[in-house]
Protein backbone atom coordinates (compact mmCIF):
# COMPACT_ATOMS: atom_id res chain seq x y z
CA UNK A 1 0.00 0.00 0.00
CA UNK A 2 1.48 3.29 -0.96
CA UNK A 3 0.39 6.36 1.33
CA UNK A 4 0.51 9.81 0.33
CA UNK A 5 3.98 12.01 2.15
CA UNK A 6 5.17 15.01 2.81
CA UNK A 7 7.64 16.84 -0.03
CA UNK A 8 11.16 16.23 1.22
CA UNK A 9 13.31 19.28 3.05
CA UNK A 10 15.26 19.09 5.98
CA UNK A 11 12.66 18.95 8.77
CA UNK A 12 12.28 15.57 7.32
CA UNK A 13 13.65 11.98 7.64
CA UNK A 14 13.09 9.10 5.31
CA UNK A 15 13.94 5.71 6.19
CA UNK A 16 14.33 2.75 4.23
CA UNK A 17 14.16 -0.25 6.39
CA UNK A 18 12.82 -3.45 4.78
CA UNK A 19 15.46 -6.51 7.03
CA UNK A 20 13.81 -7.67 10.13
CA UNK A 21 10.23 -6.76 11.50
CA UNK A 22 12.71 -6.75 14.72
CA UNK A 23 14.90 -4.24 13.54
CA UNK A 24 12.02 -1.89 12.77
CA UNK A 25 10.36 -2.08 16.36
CA UNK A 26 14.16 -1.69 17.63
CA UNK A 27 14.64 1.65 14.86
CA UNK A 28 11.07 3.04 16.64
CA UNK A 29 12.56 4.76 19.54
CA UNK A 30 14.89 6.85 17.11
CA UNK A 31 11.91 7.99 15.09
CA UNK A 32 10.23 8.98 18.27
CA UNK A 33 12.79 11.34 19.12
CA UNK A 34 13.01 12.84 15.63
CA UNK A 35 9.21 13.65 15.93
CA UNK A 36 10.10 15.02 19.24
CA UNK A 37 12.38 17.63 17.80
CA UNK A 38 9.34 18.50 15.17
CA UNK A 39 10.75 16.53 12.47
CA UNK A 40 8.20 14.72 10.21
CA UNK A 41 9.63 10.77 9.68
CA UNK A 42 8.86 8.76 6.81
CA UNK A 43 9.55 4.76 6.96
CA UNK A 44 9.56 3.06 3.63
CA UNK A 45 9.30 -1.01 4.05
CA UNK A 46 7.05 -4.01 3.32
CA UNK A 47 3.86 -3.28 2.68
CA UNK A 48 1.49 -5.60 5.25
CA UNK A 49 4.22 -4.20 8.11
CA UNK A 50 2.92 -0.11 6.79
CA UNK A 51 -0.77 -1.30 7.05
CA UNK A 52 0.07 -2.66 10.52
CA UNK A 53 2.09 0.10 11.96
CA UNK A 54 0.38 2.71 10.10
CA UNK A 55 -2.22 1.79 12.71
CA UNK A 56 -0.51 1.28 15.95
CA UNK A 57 1.83 4.16 15.09
CA UNK A 58 -0.07 7.01 13.45
CA UNK A 59 2.34 9.69 14.59
CA UNK A 60 5.14 8.60 11.63
CA UNK A 61 4.58 7.77 7.62
CA UNK A 62 4.69 4.21 6.15
CA UNK A 63 5.38 3.83 2.59
CA UNK A 64 6.30 0.91 0.50
CA UNK A 65 8.06 2.94 -2.15
CA UNK A 66 11.11 4.16 -1.41
CA UNK A 67 12.22 7.70 -2.17
CA UNK A 68 15.29 8.41 -3.74
CA UNK A 69 16.21 10.27 -0.60
CA UNK A 70 15.83 7.38 1.95
CA UNK A 71 18.58 6.75 4.19
CA UNK A 72 18.91 2.83 3.59
CA UNK A 73 19.70 1.12 6.85
CA UNK A 74 19.66 -2.10 4.92
CA UNK A 75 22.76 -0.85 3.62
CA UNK A 76 24.51 0.89 6.25
CA UNK A 77 23.72 -2.16 8.46
CA UNK A 78 24.83 -4.92 6.71
CA UNK A 79 28.24 -5.25 7.65
CA UNK A 80 27.99 -4.33 10.80
CA UNK A 81 29.18 -6.42 13.76
CA UNK A 82 27.29 -5.74 17.43
CA UNK A 83 29.42 -3.16 19.55
CA UNK A 84 26.25 -1.21 20.44
CA UNK A 85 22.68 -1.53 21.49
CA UNK A 86 20.80 -1.48 18.18
CA UNK A 87 18.44 1.08 18.92
CA UNK A 88 21.99 3.39 19.39
CA UNK A 89 23.29 2.05 16.18
CA UNK A 90 20.20 3.28 14.40
CA UNK A 91 20.46 6.45 16.54
CA UNK A 92 23.90 7.13 15.51
CA UNK A 93 23.63 6.69 11.79
CA UNK A 94 20.35 8.45 11.44
CA UNK A 95 22.17 11.45 13.68
CA UNK A 96 19.40 11.47 16.01
CA UNK A 97 20.55 12.39 19.58
CA UNK A 98 19.73 9.96 22.29
CA UNK A 99 19.26 8.46 24.99
CA UNK A 100 16.53 6.14 23.80
CA UNK A 101 13.31 4.80 25.08
CA UNK A 102 12.74 0.75 24.76
CA UNK A 103 10.14 0.43 22.24
CA UNK A 104 6.41 0.46 23.25
CA UNK A 105 3.04 -0.35 21.19
CA UNK A 106 -0.08 -0.34 22.65
CA UNK A 107 -2.19 -3.19 20.91
CA UNK A 108 -5.82 -1.74 20.88
CA UNK A 109 -8.14 -4.12 22.62
CA UNK A 110 -10.55 -4.94 19.90
CA UNK A 111 -7.32 -6.81 18.03
CA UNK A 112 -6.44 -8.87 21.13
CA UNK A 113 -10.36 -9.85 21.55
CA UNK A 114 -10.03 -12.91 19.34
CA UNK A 115 -6.96 -14.02 21.71
CA UNK A 116 -8.19 -14.41 25.07
CA UNK A 117 -8.11 -17.85 24.99
CA UNK A 118 -4.11 -17.39 25.03
CA UNK A 119 -4.29 -15.26 28.47
CA UNK A 120 -3.04 -18.05 30.65
CA UNK A 121 -0.77 -19.93 27.13
CA UNK A 122 2.37 -19.69 26.74
CA UNK A 123 3.53 -18.81 23.28
CA UNK A 124 6.99 -20.14 21.78
CA UNK A 125 8.88 -19.17 18.78
CA UNK A 126 11.00 -21.44 17.99
CA UNK A 127 12.79 -19.73 14.86
CA UNK A 128 14.74 -17.05 14.16
CA UNK A 129 15.57 -15.23 10.29
CA UNK A 130 19.33 -16.95 10.66
CA UNK A 131 20.21 -20.33 11.81
CA UNK A 132 23.07 -18.43 14.34
CA UNK A 133 19.80 -17.63 15.97
CA UNK A 134 17.45 -20.70 15.34
CA UNK A 135 16.62 -23.37 18.36
CA UNK A 136 17.80 -26.03 17.16
CA UNK A 137 15.41 -29.02 16.59
CA UNK A 138 15.95 -31.11 19.86
CA UNK A 139 15.82 -28.29 21.93
CA UNK A 140 12.80 -26.94 20.95
CA UNK A 141 11.25 -30.66 20.99
CA UNK A 142 12.71 -30.60 24.69
CA UNK A 143 10.89 -27.29 25.46
CA UNK A 144 7.45 -28.52 24.15
CA UNK A 145 7.85 -31.57 26.15
CA UNK A 146 8.53 -29.45 29.58
CA UNK A 147 5.04 -27.52 29.64
CA UNK A 148 1.59 -28.56 29.56
CA UNK A 149 0.23 -29.14 25.75
CA UNK A 150 -3.11 -27.36 26.76
CA UNK A 151 -0.95 -24.19 27.68
CA UNK A 152 1.52 -24.18 24.50
CA UNK A 153 0.99 -22.23 21.42
CA UNK A 154 3.59 -22.13 19.14
CA UNK A 155 3.99 -19.17 16.61
CA UNK A 156 6.40 -18.40 13.48
CA UNK A 157 6.90 -19.15 9.61
CA UNK A 158 8.70 -22.21 9.68
CA UNK A 159 6.05 -25.26 10.17
CA UNK A 160 8.53 -28.28 11.13
CA UNK A 161 9.44 -29.20 13.58
CA UNK A 162 6.17 -30.84 14.68
CA UNK A 163 5.85 -30.18 18.35
CA UNK A 164 3.23 -30.77 21.17
CA UNK A 165 1.09 -27.58 21.17
CA UNK A 166 -2.70 -26.43 22.07
CA UNK A 167 -2.53 -24.43 19.06
CA UNK A 168 -0.04 -24.56 16.27
CA UNK A 169 -0.33 -20.93 14.68
CA UNK A 170 3.08 -21.48 12.47
CA UNK A 171 2.96 -20.74 9.07
CA UNK A 172 -0.76 -18.89 9.30
CA UNK A 173 -0.82 -15.50 10.94
CA UNK A 174 -0.23 -12.14 10.06
CA UNK A 175 2.15 -9.33 11.14
CA UNK A 176 -1.39 -7.99 13.11
CA UNK A 177 -2.63 -11.14 14.17
CA UNK A 178 1.26 -12.14 15.53
CA UNK A 179 1.36 -9.19 16.97
CA UNK A 180 -2.41 -9.61 19.02
CA UNK A 181 -1.46 -12.65 20.21
CA UNK A 182 1.78 -11.53 21.56
CA UNK A 183 -0.03 -9.21 23.38
CA UNK A 184 -2.59 -11.31 25.09
CA UNK A 185 -0.89 -14.10 26.17
CA UNK A 186 0.35 -15.22 30.08
CA UNK A 187 4.30 -15.36 28.94
CA UNK A 188 6.89 -15.76 25.79
CA UNK A 189 9.65 -18.34 24.78
CA UNK A 190 11.33 -17.27 22.21
CA UNK A 191 15.16 -16.99 20.43
CA UNK A 192 17.20 -13.91 19.28
CA UNK A 193 14.25 -12.92 17.22
CA UNK A 194 11.34 -10.16 15.95
CA UNK A 195 9.19 -12.31 18.19
CA UNK A 196 11.44 -10.81 21.45
CA UNK A 197 11.12 -7.20 20.12
CA UNK A 198 7.56 -7.45 19.41
CA UNK A 199 7.18 -9.05 22.58
CA UNK A 200 9.04 -6.76 24.80
CA UNK A 201 7.23 -3.70 23.04
CA UNK A 202 3.74 -4.96 24.06
CA UNK A 203 5.10 -5.62 27.77
CA UNK A 204 4.39 -9.41 27.71
CA UNK A 205 7.18 -10.83 30.26
CA UNK A 206 9.42 -12.76 27.78
CA UNK A 207 12.36 -15.53 27.80
CA UNK A 208 14.69 -15.36 25.27
CA UNK A 209 17.73 -17.46 24.07
CA UNK A 210 20.80 -15.74 22.67
CA UNK A 211 23.56 -17.42 20.80
CA UNK A 212 26.14 -15.29 19.75
CA UNK A 213 25.16 -11.56 20.11
CA UNK A 214 25.87 -10.39 23.71
CA UNK A 215 21.81 -9.42 24.91
CA UNK A 216 22.93 -5.91 26.01
CA UNK A 217 23.14 -5.00 22.29
CA UNK A 218 19.54 -6.29 21.85
CA UNK A 219 17.34 -5.46 25.34
CA UNK A 220 17.06 -2.20 27.20
CA UNK A 221 17.82 -2.35 31.26
CA UNK A 222 13.59 -1.96 31.92
CA UNK A 223 12.51 -4.70 30.18
CA UNK A 224 10.78 -7.34 31.33
CA UNK A 225 12.92 -9.95 29.51
CA UNK A 226 15.22 -12.61 30.96
CA UNK A 227 17.99 -13.39 28.67
CA UNK A 228 19.86 -17.06 29.04
CA UNK A 229 22.76 -17.33 26.91
CA UNK A 230 25.79 -20.02 27.16
CA UNK A 231 28.73 -19.74 30.02
CA UNK A 232 31.38 -20.64 26.96
CA UNK A 233 34.49 -18.71 26.60
CA UNK A 234 33.92 -17.99 22.82
CA UNK A 235 29.99 -16.80 24.00
CA UNK A 236 28.96 -13.74 23.05
CA UNK A 237 31.49 -13.81 19.96
CA UNK A 238 28.85 -10.62 18.45
CA UNK A 239 29.01 -12.39 15.06
CA UNK A 240 33.04 -12.61 15.57
CA UNK A 241 32.09 -16.53 14.89
CA UNK A 242 34.98 -19.28 14.99
CA UNK A 243 32.27 -21.93 15.30
CA UNK A 244 32.36 -22.92 11.72
CA UNK A 245 29.03 -22.79 12.45
CA UNK A 246 27.93 -25.20 15.02
CA UNK A 247 26.97 -22.63 17.31
CA UNK A 248 27.16 -25.03 20.00
CA UNK A 249 26.26 -22.02 22.63
CA UNK A 250 22.49 -22.84 20.89
CA UNK A 251 22.46 -26.22 22.19
CA UNK A 252 23.96 -25.46 25.31
CA UNK A 253 20.79 -24.65 27.41
CA UNK A 254 18.55 -26.90 28.83
CA UNK A 255 14.11 -27.44 29.32
CA UNK A 256 14.89 -26.95 32.80
CA UNK A 257 16.92 -23.61 32.12
CA UNK A 258 14.05 -22.19 30.59
CA UNK A 259 10.79 -23.51 32.67
CA UNK A 260 13.25 -21.81 35.57
CA UNK A 261 13.54 -18.91 33.47
CA UNK A 262 9.39 -18.71 32.78
CA UNK A 263 8.47 -18.66 36.53
CA UNK A 264 11.41 -16.06 37.35
CA UNK A 265 10.32 -13.94 34.84
CA UNK A 266 6.72 -13.26 36.11
CA UNK A 267 8.01 -11.61 38.82
CA UNK A 268 11.04 -9.07 37.55
CA UNK A 269 10.24 -6.40 36.13
CA UNK A 270 13.70 -5.48 34.30
CA UNK A 271 16.67 -7.48 32.39
CA UNK A 272 18.09 -10.30 34.01
CA UNK A 273 20.84 -11.99 31.91
CA UNK A 274 22.14 -15.62 32.94
CA UNK A 275 24.47 -17.66 31.95
CA UNK A 276 23.98 -21.76 31.93
CA UNK A 277 26.72 -24.04 31.28
CA UNK A 278 26.58 -26.64 28.66
CA UNK A 279 25.70 -30.17 29.60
Amino acid sequence: MNRKHKAMNKNNIVVKRFHGLGDIILLLPVLENAVNCGKHVLIATHDEWCDVFSHLLPGFTWTSNTPSSAIDLDVLTSRIKPTEHRTDEFGRLLNIQGPFNAPHIAVPQSWKDQYRQLADCIIFAPEAEHRARSAPDEFALAVANSFPKDKLVLVGKDTSPALPCSIDYRGNMSVKELISALASCHAVICMDSGVLHIAGAVGTPTVAVFGGVDPVFRIRPFQKVIALQADMPCCPCNKNETCGEAYDCLRAANAQDIIRAVKDVLLTDHLVIKRFCRN
